[in-house]
């Protein structure tokens, strides 16, 4: 395709719209629920973490199926019908009255949200072999924005407009992201002269399994995902009671600390390559790893809102050095003809760990307090980094 790199420029700007509507809630869920009813500051967080975790859970459960259909009608008209979908129940949102009104559409938001995989399946398409990992690493910073944006949107859109009005914002953006898909994505040809791995999905992944270290690295992985979604549903509430109450933009704030860290998240993921050209890669992902351990206790201990979001961007940066350095560890792990494969194992294992974060941490705050989930993933970062290091020995002493 001679525009190939055009085509990943509107994909990759499709994927940011779309990101920023199906994260964009995290900044004002937790306080337009109050709205609707659930007043309990624990039943606010249990729901939040709810309906924050559902979508990425049956996002994993329905991508297989939307690639699937890709390939059989073509990507371009299944990612229109996606957004189109995602964008009416979003409009259905904003006239709920109670949260199961929004587990409902939440859940279908997840169900129809096919729009990576099939996003990433149109970026190898195009892309010529030998661009490939540049066109996958703007793909993945595309990514990040959305995350980056969506929240501090929405957040900026709720206290302007009421806790409404950023789910009608998120349906036009999710409109203005299909009629892009139709006008301006070309068609893409696929061909169907892959030779397919007769062993099914289950074997492959009890082959990965099998790996010490691809274990270890997959679970540090679930773990940035745990961290950086656990925070979801207490965050908002968090806030909110660290300023007793006083300040009239909490969601705007909310947006904004998450927009700084994501950021700090992308410039340490740049920066990944050079640390690791200095130093040790292996060391580099050990201390990196018991380091934000160390930032979500200091989160906790902090009194003011500006200490708090200081050490939500630092807890960013030591996030955004562990992932692409788990990434290319994990591709060094197996064979070369199995990380097509393995990738795609590890993206359902992280996608896991953004159902488990908002579930596990709404579930403590009701029982055991805020505190509880600041404590809670220290240690899961304690312990990845110490499992990873006694897994590192054992490899060097075989």
């Amino acid at each position: 395709m001679k525009n190939w790199k055009s085509a990943v420029y509107v994909v990759s700007a499709i994927q940011i719209g779309a990101g920023m509507a199906i994260i964009g809630v995290m900044a004002f869920l937790p306080l337009f629920l109050s709205q609707i009813g659930i007043t309990d500051s624990g039943e606010a967080a249990f729901w939040s973490g709810i309906l924050t975790a559902v979508t990425p859970l049956t996002l994993a459960i329905s991508s297989p199926f939307w690639s699937l259909e890709a390939k059989k009608r073509g990507a371009k008209p299944v990612m229109v019908m996606i957004l189109l979908v995602v964008a009416v129940s979003a409009i259905l949102c904003s006239f709920t009255n109670s949260p199961w009104q929004l587990l409902v559409l939440r859940t279908a938001q997840g169900l129809a949200g096919g729009f990576i995989p099939i996003g990433l399946s149109i970026v190898t398409e195009i892309t010529p072999e030998e661009k490939t990992s540049w066109a996958m690493g703007f793909f993945q910073a595309a990514l990040v924005a959305g995350t980056m944006l969506g929240p501090l949107a929405g957040g900026i859109v709720a206290d302007i407009f009421g806790y409404r009005a950023p789910f009608l914002f998120f349906a036009l953006l999710l409109v203005l992201c299909a009629l892009a898909t139709k006008f301006f994505l070309p068609e893409v040809n696929k061909t169907s002269d892959e030779k397919e791995d007769g062993s099914s999905m289950f074997s492959q992944i009890a082959y990965f399994i099998k790996i010490p270290e691809f274990r270890v690295l997959a679970a540090i992985q679930f773990l940035c995902n745990f961290g950086i979604t656990g925070m979801g549903p207490i965050f908002p509430l968090y806030l909110e009671k660290m300023v007793g109450g006083e300040a009239t933009a909490i969601a705007s704030l909310v947006g904004f600390l998450i927009f700084l860290s994501g950021g700090a998240d992308a410039l340490a993921s740049l920066s990944a390559g050079t640390i690791t050209q200095r130093f040790d890669m292996k060391k580099v992902l050990f201390v990196s790893t018991i380091f934000v351990g160390f930032t979500f206790i200091f989160q906790y201990l902090m009194t003011t809102v500006w200490g708090l979001g200081a050490f939500r961007v630092v807890t960013g940066l030591g996030i955004g050095i562990i992932m692409p350095i788990t990434n290319t560890l994990i591709a060094k792990s197996v064979p070369p003809e199995k990380r097509s494969i393995v990738f795609g194992v590890v993206a359902s294992i992280s996608m896991l760990g953004n159902v488990a974060g908002p579930a596990t941490s709404g579930v403590l705050a009701m029982y055991m307090g805020y505190a509880s989930v600041f404590w809670l993933t220290a240690f899961a970062f304690f312990l990845g980094g110490i499992l990873f290091f006694i897994t590192d020995r054992r490899k060097k002493a075989v």
